[in-house]
């Protein structure tokens, strides 16, 4: 999330997966007249599936509105170390197609980033930074992959330019590595009574889903933050991710019979693409506005055709607040001065 000239036009990244990738080439401020707590804040945005505008694009109308808060906790080690956490509390004020009550409140994962502020090389002016992030499964979606946690460097290269307010081009990858119990997906419920035993091929369907869990995944692309204004950013970003599948079990003997099964091919990697585009204002020194849509996006949809990445039925369109801590702090004690 640290991809714009400031604050408020971070929103995007974070949830691309990006991190320490823009605010310490661009961060003009003297670092040392600054609090260790700074580029803390909290941010509220409501979320709108584009399909939702759309009731008569489908046999079956299927609306997504829901609004979420984000909990953005940093802390400074002088200007080469920065620990970031992350943290979402989301609900869906339409009908979820898959929580266990309306409008539950859900969480994201915790991540935990450790980030190195890195170099610039002086006659190129290109940037080369670093961070390695930590999350803990909080989510729902991570609990059912069984997931107990994952590890995931990162190297970013970036270059500044000074065209009007700034313009920053960014190259990041990240290389994830996820510790999982099961290789499939778990299913949550009560023991099946006729299961005596768990391990007996009629059982499989009540504990797993079969979907496999991905054991490690590659995400990389660029990241353009321009800024044509002092107080207005507007940020694009197109990832790509590619992750590697554990290879399929050997088919049970039952199955197999006296004939030979044919149990398919075993694909090993899956696809994905996220874009992002926002536009953010400054308002005030505490508090920014940013608008933008992100689209994630698998390499087929669900007709089995290439998809278009940057704009198709899962673009979710967003407005977001951002609430700056230390311009808090700072707008409060220059009021009572």
């Amino acid at each position: 999330m640290g991809l714009g000239v400031t604050f408020v036009a971070t929103a995007q990244p974070i949830a691309t997966g990006l991190s320490g990738t823009g605010a310490e080439v661009t961060d003009g401020a003297k670092s040392s007249e600054r609090p260790a707590w700074r580029g803390a804040s909290v941010s509220y945005s409501h979320n709108l599936g584009v399909m939702t505008l759309a009731p008569a694009a489908d046999p079956f109308y299927n609306p997504t509105w829901s609004h979420r808060l984000g909990l953005f906790p940093e802390w400074h080690f002088g200007n080469v170390v920065t620990l970031r956490g992350r943290f979402f509390l989301s609900q869906e004020f339409t009908d979820s197609d898959w929580t266990r009550y309306r409008n539950e409140v859900e969480l994201s994962d915790v991540w935990l980033d450790t980030v190195w502020s890195g170099f610039t090389e002086k006659h190129s002016r290109v940037h080369l930074g670093a961070d390695l992030r930590v999350t803990l499964p909080t989510s729902k979606t991570s609990q059912a992959q069984s997931r107990l946690f994952t590890l995931g460097p990162s190297l970013n290269v970036s270059r500044r330019f000074d065209v009007l307010s700034g313009l920053t081009l960014i190259y990041s990858a990240r290389f994830t590595w996820r510790a999982n119990q099961f290789a499939t997906r778990q299913n949550q419920g009560p023991t099946i009574s006729a299961c005596g035993d768990t391990r007996a091929l009629e059982c499989l369907d009540f504990i797993n889903t079969g979907v496999r869990n991905p054991t490690f995944d590659v995400l990389h692309g660029p990241v353009v933050a321009f800024s044509p204004h002092r107080k207005v950013d507007v940020t694009a970003s197109f990832l790509m991710q590619r992750a590697w599948l554990p290879a399929l079990a050997a088919a049970p003997a039952a199955l197999m019979g006296s004939t030979q099964l044919d149990v398919g091919t075993d694909v090993a990697t899956r696809d994905l693409m996220i874009f992002s585009l926002s536009v953010s204002y400054q308002a005030f020194k505490a508090v920014g506005f940013s608008a933008g849509a992100w689209t994630f996006s698998n390499q087929l949809g669900e007709n089995g055709r290439y998809q278009f990445p940057l704009f198709n039925r899962n673009t979710t369109l967003f407005l977001d607040a951002t609430f700056d801590l230390e311009g808090a702090v700072s707008s409060i004690r220059k009021e009572k001065s």
